[in-house]
């Protein structure tokens, strides 16, 4: 079944999710159908389906999915030129009180997708935040309404159209979006090759509430000033790994632009935990923020995350 993305790419760059009078949410024109999984597809994402797209979007669309109430979920895609055969997805999800396309400017990993060449999406979480463009994740493994379906319905949706390596899908998140890619690495590490975020805490209680059923690689990093997400929160994210990944003591030591400590320990069946401690800004009010894009931490930090998950796919 093709879902038509590149029927719909006229119709839907720029194209933002819209309510209706009711708070109902409309169907736009932009939205598209189902995997054939469906709303929660459950198994691994197969290869990629003879006569997928490597074509490139030519900027990024604007596009909904249905979720399990029937919402018409926004989220963002973006498939750069020059790909060859099937490529690397990063789903990359914003933090609380944040939105799919604030997110992808505040990141600049559409930059980095086409330079490293890979597919990058930006869904828009599950709960409302206080606003009509503020939303949130719920990543509670014990809410029935968290947004581990949604998400796995929506790499099987884009894997669907287009040539996605089903080994290498990858998540990062920034805040509460890391607390959900913490959560969809426990939940569904039979489709999260590796994992990153920064200032995110763990989307899970303690190791019992992780039900990984395999080592994952996994990424900590944040600012030293951070006044939201405080060092002893993002270091109990990096041991929830290291226990979860049977890792050495020690780690190895890793420098970079604006790194106060780096960390890097190796851990079963060849994964890592990597943990980096930056100071990127002295004004604390910006130091939960993502580090601006074009700056020196901003390249070091999204190269190094790049360089984990390239380095971990599925085994």
């Amino acid at each position: 079944m093709r879902l038509g993305f590149r029927a719909l790419a006229t119709a839907a760059v720029g194209a933002l999710f819209a309510l209706s009078m009711t708070g109902v949410a409309a169907a736009p024109a932009n939205a598209v159908g189902l995997p054939p999984c469906g709303l929660t597809c459950d198994d691994p994402l197969p290869p990629a389906p003879a006569g997928c797209s490597s074509a490139a979007t030519g900027g990024t669309l604007a596009l909904t999915l249905p979720d399990k109430n029937g919402v018409n979920r926004p989220f963002r895609l973006f498939v750069p030129s020059g790909l060859s055969g099937a490529a690397p997805l990063v789903v990359a999800l914003h933090g609380g009180q944040d939105n799919p396309t604030h997110f992808e400017t505040a990141t600049g990993w559409t930059t980095v997708a086409q330079s490293k060449k890979f597919i990058v999406a930006y869904p828009q979480g599950g709960k409302n935040d206080g606003a009509a463009d503020k939303w949130a994740w719920e990543f509670s493994a014990s809410n029935p309404a968290n947004d581990v379906p949604f998400l796995r319905s929506l790499v099987h949706a884009i894997g669907d159209d287009y040539c996605v390596n089903p080994k290498r899908v990858h998540f990062i998140g920034h805040s509460n979006g890391g607390q959900m890619t913490s959560r969809m690495a426990c939940s569904a590490s039979d489709l999260v090759a590796s994992a990153a975020v920064w200032a995110g805490p763990s989307g899970a209680w303690d190791a019992n509430d992780c039900p990984t059923t395999r080592k994952l690689s996994f990424g900590v990093m944040l600012n030293d000033n951070d006044p939201i997400v405080w060092q002893i929160v993002a270091e109990q994210h990096r041991d929830l790994w290291r226990t979860k990944d049977s890792c050495g003591a020690t780690p190895a030591s890793e420098t970079g632009t604006a790194v106060v400590k780096g960390e890097r320990y190796s851990c079963a069946s060849g994964t890592q935990v990597l943990y980096r401690l930056y100071h990127t800004t002295d004004d604390a009010t910006k130091a939960h923020l993502w580090p601006t894009p074009g700056s020196a931490a901003a390249t070091d930090v999204n190269n190094r995350m790049w360089s984990l998950l390239n380095a971990n796919p599925l085994p």
